[in-house]
């Protein structure tokens, strides 16, 4: 069997100090059910911390995963925050019967994106590979032996080492977008990072979430017009929300379409794409059609 890899910390990350009074685990959940009171939350985790990992530990070994301890185990407490809020202390079942579908579907999720995707196992690597990322953005992302030689003096890796590297940002921006253009008040061109941070506070990864869920629900509940008129603002597809396009007309050395930033259009081109008097009358409408999204999510 391969090894496991996993940190001392990553493993304890819900212990509480103090200690809580030691309960029946139930008894945390009906509590916290009641009162919402994000100590009982604690509490249960601390318990239940020791089983938690050793299902993790499981599905690491049935999709031979063996270094992906600390991800898996912030799936599956998503999981477990999301069942709580379906979870109905009235109907009798345990939490911890009750859970499972819901965690098993937040561990499939992370399954499926991470293998057509790539995952940093550390912060050093992750913070290497987002550097390997923008120094190549700076040789307009040529792959030529000079140019790969030349991020890899800069990045301080051998070639080999950094052509995997850059194929694991590649990857990863089949899942993220890892760099986001964008003009800043005085009209200049800059960059910024669009990747979610690693963070492995619970209550972080499920707010996150939501709001994702929710932004895009209140997206897709407006009018088809100003569903347009925002992704030709913002830059990405109508459809699929992505921010890049292939372009079929530019191809890189290997015959293939390069992937390229969907360009941001002024609210002097949207207006004469909608047939409006004045890109004022433009920016109106994308301000109304922000102002009924946030008014979406807050209801929400």
């Amino acid at each position: 069997m391969a090894a496991e890899f996993f940190a001392p910390e990553e493993w304890h990350m819900y212990q509480m100090n103090p200690t809580p009074e030691k309960r029946d685990l139930q008894e945390y959940i009906s509590d916290y059910c009641r009162s919402h009171d994000d100590k009982f939350l604690g509490a249960f985790l601390h318990y239940y911390e020791d089983t938690l990992n050793q299902n993790v530990l499981s599905y690491m070994r049935r999709f031979f995963m063996m270094e992906h301890f600390a991800d898996m185990k912030q799936a599956y407490v998503l999981g477990l925050l999301k069942a709580l809020k379906h979870y109905d202390i009235e109907q009798g079942a345990k939490f911890t019967s009750f859970k499972e579908r819901y965690v098993e579907r937040e561990i499939l999720n992370y399954v499926r994106s991470t293998r057509t995707g790539f995952t940093a196992q550390s912060l050093a690597e992750y913070a290497k590979l987002r550097k390997a990322m923008a120094i190549w953005d700076k040789f307009d992302r040529d792959y030529s032996d000079k140019t790969l030689s030349a991020v890899a003096n800069e990045l301080g890796e051998n070639v080999t080492a950094t052509q995997e590297i850059l194929l694991g940002g590649l990857l990863n921006e089949r899942q993220a977008e890892m760099y986001r253009q964008y003009l800043d008040s005085d009209g200049v061109d800059g960059l910024e990072e669009t990747l979610a941070d690693g963070t492995s506070n619970p209550y972080i990864l499920y707010e996150k979430s939501e709001l994702y869920d929710w932004l895009w629900e209140a997206f897709d509940n407006l009018e088809y017009e100003e569903r347009k008129m925002l992704s030709q603002r913002y830059g990405f597809c109508l459809d699929c929300h992505s921010v890049y396009f292939l372009d079929t007309g530019d191809l890189d050395e290997h015959g293939e379409p390069k992937k390229k930033l969907i360009p941001l259009m002024m609210y002097t081109d949207i207006a004469t794409d909608h047939e409006y008097s004045s890109a004022n009358t433009a920016k109106k409408k994308c301000q109304k059609a922000l102002e009924k999204m946030k008014r979406e999510i807050e209801e929400i």
